[in-house]
């Protein structure tokens, strides 16, 4: 059950990807185009949310420390790029970004608490027997 959790979590996350979408327009200027101060919020979205398909494969299929460490330390540094997204948004605002429109600052909140969760369901002993073994 924890990795069937584990692994909806993971592809949700993944959806972070989307922001490969707005990439090209940071800074252009022209009306609802991300300001240049989001480029790297931007570029560590769209990382976190490619990586985040490799990291539901290890979910899924993998075993082994390497596989749980990698899983661990996608989720926390998925959230240190969330909370650092957050400190651009208040310093270079982008008003017209959709999901800054529907769930406001929250929304960087929201994904570090999912990615949170995730790091509390890998350390969880059952799923750190299925990946390391007994401990």
């Amino acid at each position: 059950m924890h990795r069937l959790i584990l692994l909806i979590l993971t592809l949700m996350l993944s959806g972070r990807m989307m922001t490969l979408l707005f990439i090209a327009r940071a800074g252009r200027g022209a009306p609802g185009d991300p300001p240049l101060g989001w480029l790297m919020p931007l570029i560590g979205d769209a990382v976190i949310g490619l990586t985040g398909l490799v990291v539901a494969l290890l979910v899924w299929k993998a075993r082994g420390l390497a596989a749980w460490t990698a899983i661990i330390v996608w989720n926390a540094v998925a959230i240190w790029d969330a909370l650092s997204a957050y400190i651009v948004s208040r310093t270079d605002p982008w008003p017209e970004f959709f999901m800054l429109q529907i769930f406001g600052a929250s929304m960087f909140f929201m994904a570090s608490a999912m990615h949170a969760l995730s790091i509390w369901i890998a350390a969880h002993p059952d799923f750190r027997q299925r990946f390391l073994g007994a401990s």
